[in-house]
């Protein structure tokens, strides 16, 4: 069976915003939630997971930036011919954008709107000035962002606005749909066909095949098409891989040192033969896990994934700019 591609590795839940679509910030402080990993089993964490057959590392949160070894852990994971990957919310990233030059590969700054006071709503604080001066600091230090645009029934006419701004800045726009967590609404499926004309635009990215698995109802359990333990490995800043995935943690493994073994053991074999049959599965459009899931599977989801992919690379590497 082929390895997991991704690690999506919660180094921190610790957040700075109160995003209306998120909820990990309303419990960073509880109790273990507040506890994060010494750089040193970190990076033994990222070392197992290149043994794995990992090529993508994903640090992640909470807001990123807020772990204080977030630096030295990008350099280990360079060290290990990693492609690295950080998303952040911008608060801090102009204090951080020398130390982070070269380090991440794809860097993404999250945008929930082109209105100021729009995007400071959906994020719980006052932020919009802090994404404008970071996309300005990154395109000084010869940085290539992507724009990350959780979209919603609320924010979607943003759309145009950013797509603008994404052309003119020559950066792709990663359309993301928001999907139904902790009781919020989630994202409208008549809104399908109004994402889909967008993403025929340059610099403009939408995972098509995801956009099919909405229209779909989702994932069935009867004919899973979601790979998350399969392809991505989800670990918690304290050190447990998380089973099924972060969203639905029915079981929280130990890593004690060694993620190789733990991915390998037989708890974790008997979840991923599990995958995406569960019963809370049912209709699942978790973007994050679907995303590499579709790379698992020849059909139509991998092929339309596949040319959303090929568009992605060359809007961010190809296309004059």
């Amino acid at each position: 069976m082929r390895g997991p591609i991704l690690l999506h590795f919660f180094v921190t839940y610790r957040c700075n915003a109160r995003c209306s679509f998120c909820d990990i910030w309303q419990h960073s402080d509880d109790g273990e939630n507040s506890s994060q990993l010494p750089l040193y089993q970190a990076k033994n964490i990222v070392t197992d997971a290149k043994r794995l057959g990992v090529k993508f590392v994903d640090l992640t949160g909470g807001e990123p930036l807020l772990y204080p070894q977030l630096v030295a852990l990008l350099e280990h994971a360079k060290n290990m011919s990693l492609y690295t990957s950080v998303t952040t919310n911008c608060i801090l990233y102009p204090e951080y954008a020398e130390r982070l030059k070269g380090l991440v590969d794809f860097l993404h700054l999250s945008v929930d709107s082109d209105h100021p006071e729009e995007h400071d709503r959906i994020r719980g604080v006052k932020s919009f000035h802090r994404f404008r001066e970071s996309l300005e600091i990154a395109r000084e230090l010869g940085e290539r962002p992507d724009l990350l645009f959780t979209v919603n029934g609320d924010n979607i006419q943003a759309l145009e606005g950013l797509s603008r701004l994404a052309y003119r800045e020559k950066l792709v726009l990663i359309v993301s749909p928001e999907f139904s967590y902790f009781g919020n609404n989630g994202f409208k499926p008549t809104h399908l066909q109004y994402l889909r004309d967008y993403g025929k635009r340059p610099y403009v990215y939408t995972n098509h095949a995801f956009l099919t698995l909405i229209q779909r109802g989702g994932n069935l359990p009867s004919r899973p098409r979601c790979r998350a333990m399969t392809s991505t490995v989800a670990v918690s800043p304290q050190g447990e891989l998380l089973l099924p995935c972060f969203h639905h943690q029915v079981k929280k493994v130990e890593i004690n040192g060694d993620l190789y073994e733990a991915y390998h053991s037989e708890e974790v074999k008997e979840f991923r033969q599990k995958e995406g049959s569960l019963p809370f599965c049912e209709g699942c459009t978790i973007n994050c896990y679907f995303d590499p899931s579709f790379v698992y599977g020849f059909d139509r989801y991998f092929l339309q994934s596949l040319a959303s992919k090929a568009k992605y690379v060359y809007d961010k590497f190809i296309r004059p700019y």
